[in-house]
This record gives structure tokens, C-alpha cells and sequence, in this order.
């Protein structure tokens, strides 16, 4: 079950979790939000996240069939 998680849940929700953490905690001036600051919700870029996501996982997926040693055996 652990194996699922690592190799599909994870690669399609890291680029979300790191846009927000970045987004959270960077200063404005290095590309952080300046939304925080004023508490004001931002609008995030789904699409791209969603897309982004998708590659990743399809990645992890093609590496563990063609590679099945590397990921411990499926």
C-alpha cells in the first residue's frame, strides 16, 4: 500500500504542495505571494498543477514497468 501511495498519490500532488509552500513562504521579492501578507486567498494555477502532476506520475509509472527492480518489484 505504501508502494501505491509513493508511486502515484505523491508525483501528482508534489507540484501542488511545493507551489503553495513556496508561494507561503518565499518574500514577494524572490516570487512569493504578496496575498498572504494581506490575508487575501490567491487563485491558484490548476491547470498547470494538474498537468505538471500528470507528467510526474506518468513518469514514476513508466520507470516502475520498465525498471521493476529499481522500485523493489511490483
Amino acid at each position: 500500500m505504501i508502494r501505491v501511495l509513493l508511486i502515484t498519490i505523491v508525483p501528482f500532488f508534489l507540484p501542488a504542495a511545493m507551489f503553495v509552500l513556496w508561494r507561503t513562504f518565499v518574500p514577494p521579492s524572490l516570487g512569493g505571494s504578496e496575498a498572504i501578507e494581506r490575508d487575501v486567498w490567491e487563485p491558484l494555477p490548476w491547470k498547470w498543477l494538474l498537468i505538471i502532476g500528470a507528467v510526474l506520475t506518468s513518469i514514476t509509472l513508466v520507470v516502475a514497468v520498465m525498471y521493476p527492480d529499481f522500485l523493489g518489484g511490483m
